[in-house]
Order: C-alpha cells, then sequence, then structure tokens
C-alpha cells in the first residue's frame, strides 16, 4: 500500500516536472518527497493544539478585505511600539467611520474609530481597542499618503502601562520561503544530521524561524525580540498552523524530536 502511495505521488511529480521552471521543479521535488515522510510524523504541528481561535478568523476576514480593496490608506502599518513591533491593520472605512485590528507581541486586538481627512493625503485617525482587557487603550494617529507614513501616540484607559508614541510605515505582506537567516527549513527536506550537532537554542531559532515567515506572532519575549528586529519580518497572525507547508511540518516535527531528546543525541554527536 505504502509502495502504490509512494509510486503515485512520484508519476504525479514527474507530471508537474515536466512543464515548471527550475525554482518550480525544486519545490515540488521537496513537497513529494515529504509526501512519504508525512505519513511518518511522530506529531504534525499543523493539528496540535485547540481549534483555530475566533481572533485568528477575524484577522484572516480582515485580510481578505485588505487584499480586494485598492484604497491605499487600507493595509498594513508596521514599526516599533515600545520594545516591540506592532502591525495596525486598517480593513474597512464606512463614512467618517474606520475599522481594523492589531497584532504586537501575539496579541490580537479589534480597533474602530473615526476618520477624519485634510487633504487627498492627509488623514487624522482616531481608533479604540474594546476596553475588556486592562491593557487596552486608544490610538490617535495621521497618516500621510504622500510618504506613505504613519504616526501617532497610544495611551492606555487605565494605569496599567506606559503610553507610547509611534512611526509606522505602509508594509506589504507575502511568504517567502527563502526569508531569513535559514531558508532550507522551509524550502529543503532535512535530515535527522541537519539538527544532531546544533545547540538547544539553535534548533529552537530556526524552527521559530519557519513561523516567523508565516507572520506568526509570538508571545514568547527570547524569540519575539529577535525576529521584531528583522526587516523582513511583520506580525501578521496569532495562528499560522494550517499555512505551514509538508516540507515545513516535517523540518519542525524532527527538530522538535532533537530539542525534546537534546541530551541523548548530545552525548552521542555533540562537538
Amino acid at each position: 500500500m505504502k509502495f502504490n502511495i509512494l509510486l503515485a505521488a512520484m508519476l504525479m511529480a514527474s507530471l508537474f516536472l515536466g512543464c515548471s521552471s527550475p525554482k518550480k521543479k525544486q519545490e515540488i521535488k521537496a513537497e513529494a518527497t515529504v509526501q512519504e515522510a508525512g505519513l511518518q510524523l511522530e506529531r504534525d504541528p499543523r493539528l496540535i493544539g485547540p481549534a483555530k481561535p475566533q481572533s485568528q478568523k477575524i484577522i484572516e476576514k480582515n485580510i481578505y478585505k485588505i487584499d480586494a480593496s485598492e484604497n491605499p490608506l487600507f493595509g498594513y502599518w508596521v514599526g516599533a511600539f515600545g520594545k516591540n513591533k506592532i502591525n495596525i491593520a486598517i480593513s474597512d472605512i464606512e463614512g467618517d467611520s474606520i475599522y481594523g485590528h492589531s497584532v504586537c507581541a501575539g496579541n490580537f486586538r479589534p480597533i474602530k474609530g473615526t476618520i477624519k481627512s485634510f487633504s487627498d493625503s492627509l488623514f487624522a485617525i482616531k481608533m479604540f481597542e474594546p476596553g475588556d482587557d486592562k491593557y487596552d487603550g486608544e490610538f490617535t494617529f495621521t497618516i500621510d499618503l504622500s510618504d506613505m507614513s504613519l504616526s501617532g501616540s497610544w495611551a492606555p484607559y487605565k494605569n496599567t502601562v506606559s503610553a507610547k508614541n509611534y512611526q509606522l510605515e505602509k508594509r506589504a505582506f507575502q511568504y517567502d520561503r527563502k526569508s531569513g537567516d535559514y531558508p532550507e527549513t522551509s524550502s529543503e527536506y532535512l535530515e535527522p544530521a541537519y539538527a544532531m550537532n546544533l545547540l538547544p537554542e539553535e534548533i529552537e531559532l530556526r524552527r521559530n524561524e519557519i513561523y516567523a515567515r508565516h507572520g506568526y506572532s509570538f508571545q514568547n519575549i527570547k524569540i519575539r525580540r529577535i525576529f521584531d528586529a528583522k526587516d523582513w519580518y511583520i506580525p501578521m497572525s496569532i495562528d499560522v498552523r494550517d499555512k505551514l507547508t509538508e516540507v515545513e511540518a516535517h523540518n519542525i516535527d524532527m527538530m522538535y524530536n532533537y530539542e525534546e531528546y537534546y541530551d541523548d543525541y548530545y552525548d552521542s554527536y555533540g562537538r
């Protein structure tokens, strides 16, 4: 049975390879290789954890609206927000009402408010978080379309955290398997030897870079600091499990095993 499955996968891959570009051939070859390995995953990272949260569904709905709109105000305004990186996503405008959400430090907050136009390119905006979280607050900012910049301030409703000033720029998000310092983790089927002599923190970094490519917003402060500092990284989502490719799922599973059993492997193969 397994042989028939493998044979069918190889035939399908060969059909696609015959009419694909060199880059596409490599992608298909890697995916076909993992089709067989995928049957042997100890734990599929796409299936671990609870169901997709409602907040992620809202994010995806807003992303759909942004992708479908030609309004230059719609999109992702990204930059430093205190010690973290924030993405203020604007997804809808109705009259003088404006809607969207923010993603920062592993958290999603819906936001809505009012917009006032000073000219064709300059807008003043106030947006409010719901207020049902002790860290919620109010955004006040201007958007200048002449240089695609957003600048303003944020103040908490309660005296729980400090107010912040920020300057953001409009960014486009697109998944790129070649982004980052270790693109092989998303583009190549990796054998266990890849992780054999790596330290646990080195494995952890490579594994999390896969999630970062998909725009995952990290709650873990150590990992968050690393990727927030990367220019290519944009915090887009709080759940990207269903975005992982077969290659990525295999590589994550393999690296998880080495993180868990590091002591045994490093004693045997350590440098």
